[in-house]
């Protein structure tokens, strides 16, 4: 029986295991120390400009809105990540960009450990640098992630082991959560930050061993669209790289798309979250540790949909119908809030998207990139979660901000907003699982 159950939610054979545990682990440490930064980052800038609105043109902006300002902060150093990133790809072996970037965030660890229980009086500027680098850490160490692991496995490995991949993350997302609710009130946050640079260290390592293990040797270039010269060039701008393998491809475009509609509208959702805690919470520690809960609860459901859903979907049924699981979900959710907008039903909304994105949608989405190129895995890819992510957060701001600050309007109409959204993410899932079905387990990328 126990084989029986294995075989329908892990199907993992004997030789995959090293490298499903492995990967399991590098993605563990690598949301543990997201979900540390995230409810610092949140309470940091709620609590600094609750207590100083910023008073802008028109608009007296408290700290849930001044947030949506450092989102747009956060695409344009987005733009220069991707910049960097792609130099770095055309240059070293994949290990290495890991470890660069390990060294980097590390520096800005100790960097902001001096200073982040007392962030408010070093003044805006570090307010905004620390919400900054917690929201560039899952810009950058996310995608380098899901890249490698694309790059070596297979679209059916991916359908097989990927839960139990993501299952890593949801635990370290549920791990990292409860540091934070447990110890922020009682330790500060300098300790959990200085914490950070031991599981930093191990990522580095486990990119090297999982190197070394693998072995992934360059894939023949193939062309991820009709018209694309099939001949290597790097010669072009960093910048544009990937923004140019994206606009060349239907199916890349897609992908883009469909994470750009999630990513406004969970905008929205942390949006209505945030606005909802800085009006019935008033303690500075005590928000930190409200978002800290609800990120308990929010790995609380990712683990449980990991461990019972995801693989046993998308081996079952399919990556499409695995996509469609958070879009449903927030429906619900988004107007069971329009009907009671407090804290707990909020709180909900917030949970349930998280919890599905971390789990069965994210395994899903990354399963896209499996029967493309390498070129659409690395360069493509970094430009879709680096920028578009950013860029789509920043259309979600001018919505909040334009409705909320400009319209006066209270935040539970923005769900009117998200209800329109899904309906194009809809459509976009039954092309994307289309196209993915007919191309898994052919050796030519996605053309269209």
């Amino acid at each position: 029986m126990l084989t029986r159950l294995r075989k329908r939610f892990f199907d993992i054979r004997p030789g995959e295991w090293p490298r499903a545990l492995g990967l399991s682990l590098y993605f563990f440490l690598v949301i543990g120390i997201f979900w540390i930064l995230k409810p610092m980052k949140r309470g940091v800038i709620v609590n600094y400009f609750g207590e100083r609105p910023i008073d802008l043109w028109l608009m007296t902006l408290g700290g849930a809105q001044a947030e949506q300002l450092g989102k747009v902060l956060n695409m344009v150093v987005a733009f220069a990540v991707v910049a960097l990133f792609t130099w770095l790809v055309r240059r070293m072996a994949r290990h290495y960009v890991v470890l660069v970037f390990s060294l980097l965030f590390g520096g800005l660890f100790v960097l902001f450990g001096g200073i982040v229980d007392n962030i408010g009086v070093a003044g805006p500027l570090s307010v905004w640098s620390f919400y900054v680098m917690g929201d560039i850490w899952t810009t950058v160490m996310v995608p380098i992630f899901w890249a490698l692991v694309n790059d070596i496995n297979s679209a059916d490995e991916a359908e097989r082991l990927y839960g139990v991949i993501g299952l890593g993350g949801v635990v370290g997302g549920f791990v990292g959560s409860s540091i934070v609710a447990g110890l922020v009130e009682t330790v500060g946050r300098e300790p959990l930050l200085y914490a950070c640079l031991v599981p930093l260290a191990a990522i580095a390592g486990i990119a090297f061993w999982i190197h070394r293990r693998e072995h992934p040797e360059p894939q023949t270039r193939q062309p991820c669209c009709p018209d694309e010269d099939p001949v290597r060039d790097d010669s072009g701008s960093v910048f544009l790289e990937g923004a140019r393998l994206v606009a060349g491809s239907r199916y890349l475009l897609g992908i883009a798309a469909l994470l750009a509609i999630y990513e406004m509208t969970s905008n929205v959702v942390d949006f209505q979250l945030s606005a909802v805690i800085e009006q019935q919470i008033q303690s500075s520690t005590a928000r930190d540790q409200a978002f800290g809960i609800i990120g308990q609860a929010t790995s609380a459901v990712s683990i449980l949909v990991q461990l019972f859903l995801t693989s046993y979907v998308m081996k079952r049924h399919g990556v499409k119908v695995a996509l469609f699981f958070l879009p449903v979900a927030l429906l619900a959710g988004t107007m069971g809030f329009l009907v009671a907008p407090t804290l707990l039903f909020v709180g909900l909304m917030s949970v349930s998207d998280n919890g599905l994105n971390y789990s069965i949608n994210q395994s899903a989405r990354e399963a896209l990139y499996t029967p493309t190129s390498q070129d659409a895995k690395y360069k493509a890819k970094a430009f879709i979660d680096m920028f578009i992510q950013r860029a789509a957060k920043v259309l979600a701001v001018v919505l909040n901000l334009g409705l909320t600050a400009v319209a006066f309007l209270e935040v539970r109409w923005l769900s009117l907003v998200v209800l329109g959204l899904i309906v194009g993410w809809a459509v976009l899932i039954h092309y994307l699982g289309d196209a993915f079905e007919e191309q898994k387990g052919e050796d030519a990328p996605v053309l269209a």
